[in-house]
């Protein structure tokens, strides 16, 4: 069942439960009972047609967002020449902090790959480890080991 399949007011609905209107306004809004509204709530078709509503907001204020950070950046250079020094220190302390924002996401980025790699290594190791014979494989007599079907653990 699709979005296509709700019917209009539904539709209306996850609009308006999208945009973050109260579920009692919008009962009111669309002259239904709340707790229809509330049933509604519960067809897995209304619940993905709010999510993809709710996924396509955020995706246009996220592009909204990112259009205006270019001309934020200059408004807060420009305000760095500002006579009033309270206003140029306030500009200051922004691009500081959003640069160091900046420079921790990298780490954080750099620091998760490496340890993404030293787990892998550590996985492979103790594959290794579980595969190798122990000491009560060595047949003392024989001086040799002897062979195991099942893993040992350590």
């Amino acid at each position: 069942m699709t979005s296509s399949t709700l019917k209009p007011r539904q539709r209306k609905a996850v609009l308006m439960t999208a945009e973050g209107m109260q579920l009692r306004q919008i009962a009111q809004e669309l002259n239904i009972g709340y707790t229809t509204l509330l049933s509604w709530g519960r067809n897995p078709a209304y619940v993905s047609a709010v999510n993809e509503a709710l996924q396509q907001l955020e995706s246009e204020a996220t592009k909204e967002l990112q259009q205006g950070y270019g001309d934020a950046v200059k408004k807060a250079r420009e305000l760095l020449s500002s006579q009033s020094e309270s206003i140029a220190l306030g500009a200051a302390k922004l691009i500081l902090n959003t640069m160091n924002h900046v420079v921790e996401r990298r780490e954080s980025a750099a620091r998760w790959a490496e340890m993404s790699e030293q787990m892998e290594t550590m996985e492979k190791r103790l594959a290794m480890i579980e595969f190798m014979p122990s000491a009560h494989d060595v047949d003392p007599a024989q001086g040799s080991i002897e062979a195991s079907s099942t893993p040992k653990r350590p």
